[in-house]
């Protein structure tokens, strides 16, 4: 069984629709796909309403900060998708906030780079949640820079034209998905030092990405044995943005079957 437990759409920052995932997942032979956007449920909605068999995993990823760190945690749902309102209600507001911080983004990209990008270029880019991969394409459509060059030069974390956006802590994010029946990954750890994974994982956390692109593999099986937390991985397929295939790296089927019977097991 061919599977890929992380996946984006252009409801976040991916280049491709539901239907187009799924279309070129049966292309790649993959029985089944999380879908896991950033900071919303919108593909899933959009997913619920298509007229398909293809098997679909609901899922998120939920942005959030400890000590300073970005750390991303992926929710995993139950079929049919289950009421999560208060993560319905947070998801709006995050929206509206990330809306904000893009318009600021905007302005010191022409105070300190004197790009000049004009807001609904960017909107226009995006089918729902609004993030700098949105503005990196803009920059390269207007400016002739690759993807990779936009945020290597002027929006990585570390660039004076960096906007901070107010998310939740770590736990709180973990406790959040909870609340909302869903099962947590922390995903790609390879970003995080070893304390703040274990950090992390004290939080309850239920799994760990174990499959993932330039990880170490080994490393990360040993942490899941050590602390009985189930193994996930995925391609964190973005469509055309990155030189990511659908897919790869291959992710043992004992991953979906264990994440398959955790999500049963939500009240």
């Amino acid at each position: 069984m061919k599977v890929d437990l992380h996946v984006h759409s252009n409801n976040s920052d991916g280049t491709m629709s539901v239907s187009e995932l799924i279309k070129e997942a049966k292309k790649n032979k993959i029985d089944t796909f999380a879908l896991t956007d950033h900071d919303t449920v919108q593909g899933v909605d959009e997913y619920q309403n298509l007229k398909t068999d293809y098997p679909v995993i609901p899922g998120i990823e939920l942005s959030t900060y400890l000590h300073g760190k970005s750390v991303h945690i992926l929710g995993y749902f139950k079929k049919p998708f289950p009421q999560i309102d208060e993560l319905r209600t947070y998801l709006v507001q995050i929206k509206e906030k990330r809306e904000k911080r893009i318009k600021k983004i905007l302005i010191a990209l022409k105070e300190y780079f004197h790009l000049e990008i004009d807001y609904e270029t960017v909107r226009k880019n995006s089918h729902g949640v609004i993030a700098r991969p949105h503005i990196a394409r803009a920059i390269s459509e207007k400016y002739g820079y690759s993807y990779e060059e936009v945020f290597e030069k002027f929006l990585n974390d570390d660039s004076p034209a960096y906007v901070e956006i107010d998310r939740l802590t770590t736990e709180d994010g973990i406790n959040l998905l909870k609340r909302n029946h869903a099962i947590t990954v922390l995903a790609h750890p390879l970003h995080l030092s070893d304390d703040i994974v274990e950090e992390i994982i004290s939080y309850g956390v239920d799994g760990i990405e174990v499959y993932y692109a330039d990880q170490n593999i080994k490393k990360y099986h040993k942490v899941a044995k050590r602390y009985h937390l189930i193994e996930t991985g995925g391609s964190d397929y973005h469509g055309t943005l990155f030189e990511s295939k659908l897919g790869t790296p291959e992710v043992k089927e004992k991953c979906y079957t264990d994440l398959i019977q955790k999500i049963k097991g939500i009240d």
